[in-house]
């Protein structure tokens, strides 16, 4: 026998405790950093430009459907300023979806789970645009 298994035979093939932690901390500290962090700056990064493009779509629906009380600039109609911004707020809107599109194409994950993606973004989009309409309105 070994002079280790002399000494304390009930340590042979353990770790202490302490060390197993310290494992464990940085298992998940390396998975972290190569896997969530990035993933989740990116959603809500998507999530923040999306939220940001439906208030925009959501204000000049507004201004387009209701006369406001203030003056815009004086000679321009509220109609047209509205769907003016509703346009802007589709073009912000666009260019989030394609720039998401883009990064989820280079992912090479299945088409079923991009295509189901691109529905969820779109049927989100809708509903936070009739959501804050629907604030406004109240």
């Amino acid at each position: 026998m070994s002079n280790a298994l002399r000494a304390n035979p009930t340590d042979f093939g353990r770790r202490r405790k302490g060390e197993t932690m310290t494992d464990i901390r940085t298992m998940w500290l390396t998975f972290y950093a190569e896997h969530v962090e990035q993933t989740s700056k990116e959603i809500f990064g998507h999530v923040e430009k999306m939220i940001v493009g439906t208030l925009v779509v959501s204000a000049g629906a507004h201004v387009s459907s209701t006369e406001p009380a203030i003056v815009l600039f004086g000679y321009l109609r509220h109609g047209l300023i509205g769907r003016g911004v509703v346009l802007f707020g589709v073009v912000l809107l666009v260019l989030n979806f394609l720039d998401g599109l883009y990064k989820l194409a280079k992912l090479d994950w299945h088409a079923a789970y991009q295509i189901a993606m691109t529905i969820c973004y779109i049927a989100l989009s809708v509903r936070l645009i009739q959501l804050i309409l629907a604030f406004r309105g109240e």
